[in-house]
């Protein structure tokens, strides 16, 4: 059965089909690598609203990239990327009128080849309103004027920022 196999007359082209069609499959085109200047600057936006009452030191934020990050015509930074963002301050609106406080550093993106990209110069800050003089006012005259409180810290969703990037990288792309 096997030689009547061989020897029919298809089975040649075929052989050849499938031994082209593994040669191919196996064959990977060489990717081309870009460098990412440092100081490229990278457009972001915030993707969820925030708020100095909701959020704690040291939380990771997500922006996304605006647009894409082009070297040479090829894209390193896709267009939608998450970039990382971390609080650096976050205090609540308090008594005695005392404001809110937020602020925000943008840390670092992944280029299209999955390569960390560090980011710099990057900070979204909000600072409420601060009521500690009215308090002191109504204290005077009624001794609950201590209960009134500042201003939140409020940073909304889709506030744009840029980041720099940090030092050259090599980013591999197709």
């Amino acid at each position: 059965m096997f030689t009547k196999l061989i020897k029919s007359v298809v089975f040649k082209p075929v052989a050849l089909l499938m031994m082209l069609a593994i040669l191919f499959m196996s064959f990977t085109f060489p990717s081309e690598t870009v460098i990412l200047k440092s100081g490229t600057v990278i457009p972001l936006e915030l993707m969820t609203s925030l708020s100095g009452n909701d959020v704690r030191n040291g939380q990771i934020i997500d922006f996304r990239v605006v647009g894409d990050i082009k070297v040479n015509g090829k894209t390193v930074v896709a267009a939608g990327s998450v970039a990382q963002g971390q609080v650096t301050k976050a205090k609540k609106n308090g008594l005695f009128g005392t404001a809110g406080e937020l602020s925000i550093t943008v840390k670092s993106v992944r280029a299209v080849d999955g390569s960390m990209i560090y980011l710099s110069n990057s900070n979204l800050n909000d600072e409420g309103s601060d009521k500690l003089v009215v308090s002191i006012v109504v204290t005077l005259f009624c001794l609950f004027g201590f209960l009134i409180k500042g201003g939140k810290a409020e940073i909304p969703a889709g506030t744009q920022c840029q980041a720099i990037v940090m030092s050259d990288v090599e980013v591999n792309v197709n």
